[in-house]
């Protein structure tokens, strides 16, 4: 993601300092991670006085908390367009959910970094974040009770179902983002049939015996 830094400076000037350091500090992590991250870096990129980015965020986990939570909003808000647009049932709802998280880790990695980072102690992670706060997996959770009680899935707890399925789904946008299951030839449709493929193995799992 590249910041147009005139447009920063605009933003800037209509009080919209919280944006522009929000959008700067993606930028930093698309390029060189969270580690080493840090108020006077995003400052210093978005061409602010160190001390400005202390008006909005105490230090550098509440910006971070900040990414994390407009990541967590982002794909919520995806998930529900998708799925508001379908026709189908409610076992396609489920797997448009899968579909749905993978694509938005491939297309905001930065974003899908610090929403799921490591978890340390006075780190930027709140009660928010837990699973069981986070909403895009209540809806998972939903999603698979609804299909529970119409017989498209086997019962069960659905939580337990849930963090299964977010696991299996996690674990292969990470391997995406981080260029494991490498693109071949960048070719679309055959990145789509292998995602598709990780979320039918996901239902064969599921679906009542």
């Amino acid at each position: 993601m590249k910041i147009d830094l005139k447009k920063q400076s605009h933003s800037y000037h209509h009080g919209n300092l919280s944006r522009v350091l929000i959008d700067t500090a993606v930028e930093i992590i698309s390029e060189q991670g969270a580690k080493d991250l840090s108020l006077r870096k995003i400052a210093k990129r978005a061409g602010v006085s160190h001390a400005a980015p202390y008006r909005h965020f105490k230090d550098k986990n509440a910006i971070l908390g900040a990414v994390a939570k407009e990541g967590f909003e982002m794909m919520l808000r995806q998930t529900q367009e998708r799925i508001a647009r379908n026709k189908g049932n409610e076992l396609d709802h489920f797997a448009i959910s899968g579909l749905s998280y993978i694509d938005f880790a491939v297309h905001f990695p930065a974003h899908y970094r610090v929403m799921f980072g490591t978890r340390l102690e006075n780190s930027y992670f709140s009660e928010e974040f837990k699973p069981e706060s986070i909403p895009v997996f209540k809806l998972l959770r939903d999603i698979i009770m609804v299909n529970q009680e119409k017989g498209f899935l086997k019962e069960g707890d659905p939580h337990e179902m849930a963090m299964a399925a977010w696991s299996i789904v996690h674990g292969f946008a990470m391997l995406r983002i981080d260029h494991h299951i490498p693109d071949k030839e960048k070719d679309e449709n055959k990145v789509r049939d292998r995602q598709r493929t990780v979320v039918l193995t996901l239902f064969s799992g599921l679906r009542p015996e």
